[in-house]
């Protein structure tokens, strides 16, 4: 699945050289500010309005992070989560975990080995930095 010759984790987008960060969020607006400020952080952004998205874009760029909303409609990130570890070229790419039910998400989180998980509405820094302890970049 690691297209371009890109392994898991390596998260570089071929034209920019900037590591890619996969966006999995239903909120128009949300999903807006996020990569205004990753983009300003020199990440490329692809971004998918849900896990079922996720799954197909997946299939063609292996990210070296991924940010993910708990709850959305088609597949909620909990499901996605649950396919990327069936997924050998993807199991390993780190999960962000973002919501706005905190206690559900952190639940969840333990139930699936997700290990990062920011409340909504994220503080930037907080979310900024744990990317960029993944994608190997000084925050």
């Amino acid at each position: 699945m690691a297209a371009r010759g890109h392994g898991p984790g390596d998260g570089n987008a071929m034209m920019t050289g900037a590591p890619t960060i996969l966006l999995v969020e239903d909120d128009a607006d949300t999903r807006r500010y996020m990569v205004t400020w990753l983009e300003a952080e020199g990440y490329t952004v692809r971004v998918a309005a849900n896990g079922s998205e996720a799954l197909v874009m997946l299939q063609t760029e292996v990210p070296c992070a991924m940010i993910v909303d708990l709850m959305m409609p088609v597949m909620d990130g909990a499901e996605l989560r649950r396919h990327q570890q069936q997924l050998p070229d993807i199991a390993r790419v780190p999960f962000i975990l973002v919501s706005g039910t905190h206690e559900r998400a952190r639940a969840v989180a333990r139930d699936l080995g997700i290990e990062d998980v920011v409340p909504k509405p994220c503080d930037t820094d907080r979310l900024l930095g744990i990317v960029a302890s993944h994608c190997h970049r000084p925050h």
